[in-house]
């Protein structure tokens, strides 16, 4: 797997009533794509899968899957049961997913036993195809120690996506990696730091609206260009800062502001002020 891994976290696209829109989010695919993104990471946090049914859900995957190809699309089918994941795991795998996702179980806090037994599950539906542990216990309650990725890769994961965590928390988790294991962050802003630190790379939800300076901060560090590197940093931290840090519904009025609308959201956040609407516009004419 190539150096600094750009992974685009892609929206998914509702119509005014919100229904799935497989059109728009076809054409979403497809321009996230044409950005440089290295792959795309579909139905996660930032796509609102846990606003979507299991059909909406492989739906998502298929669209991406057909724009990306297996070996560019990390299939989310992460759930809060082992039952739920190991269905959707399966047909992820069915459709021709190669890379699939799997959140931690969430709502109640799954002790680590318990979390093991959960992807070992979802390991045995992935029937060989690489399966990556999402930790984001800000989201799911469900804790992880450093020390259990030693344990997930004892029963078959191939690497891990961690969010929610800090600079530190990271670090402690790196350090913790086994060899050859894929370590990616959610934190867009110390994507660099990760990269130079050994990890593979970021799984961004900013990068959907503003992928420019995400790809010019990738290209910068596979060249070893320091100068771009610092160049890029400071246009990724206003990307993010305009977006809230990925709040969806800014992703959304930041892609309608680019000339894409993706129609509302079906999660619960919060709303997009006039301020904001001003500062996503100039922030998308700082980074073209």
């Amino acid at each position: 797997m190539p150096e600094a891994q750009l992974i685009t976290a892609m929206p998914t696209p509702f119509t005014a009533d919100e229904r799935l829109d497989t059109d728009t989010l076809a054409v979403l695919a497809a321009r996230i794509r044409d950005s440089g993104a290295d792959g795309v990471f579909a139905a996660g946090t930032t796509g609102e899968f846990t606003a979507l049914d299991d059909e909406e859900r492989l739906e998502v995957l298929r669209v991406a899957l057909e724009v990306f190809g297996p070996d560019r699309t990390y299939a989310h089918v992460g759930a809060a049961t082992a039952r739920q994941a190991e269905r959707l795991a399966r047909a992820a795998v069915a459709a021709g997913a190669r890379r699939v996702a799997a959140i931690t179980p969430f709502y109640l806090p799954a002790p680590e036993d318990a979390l093991l037994r959960y992807f070992e599950r979802v390991v045995a539906a992935a029937d060989g195809a690489q399966v990556f542990a999402y930790l984001f216990q800000a989201r799911s309650t469900t804790p992880a120690a450093p020390s259990v990725l030693r344990r997930l890769a004892d029963v078959g994961v191939s690497g891990v996506k961690i969010s929610g965590e800090s600079d530190e928390s990271v670090a402690a988790f790196l350090a913790e990696a086994p060899e050859g294991f894929a370590f990616f962050s959610g934190n867009d802003v110390s994507y660099a730091e990760l990269v130079r630190s050994g990890g593979t790379g970021v799984v961004s939800g900013v990068s959907s609206v503003f992928p420019e300076p995400f790809v010019a901060l990738r290209d910068a560090l596979r060249s070893g260009d320091a100068a771009a590197a610092a160049a890029a940093q400071p246009l990724v931290e206003r990307a993010v800062a305009a977006v809230k840090a990925g709040n969806i519904a800014h992703l959304k009025a930041g892609l309608q502001v680019r000339g894409l609308p993706v129609g509302p959201v079906r999660v619960s956040c919060g709303s997009v002020s006039a301020a904001d609407l001003e500062e996503l516009r100039a922030t998308a004419a700082a980074v073209a």
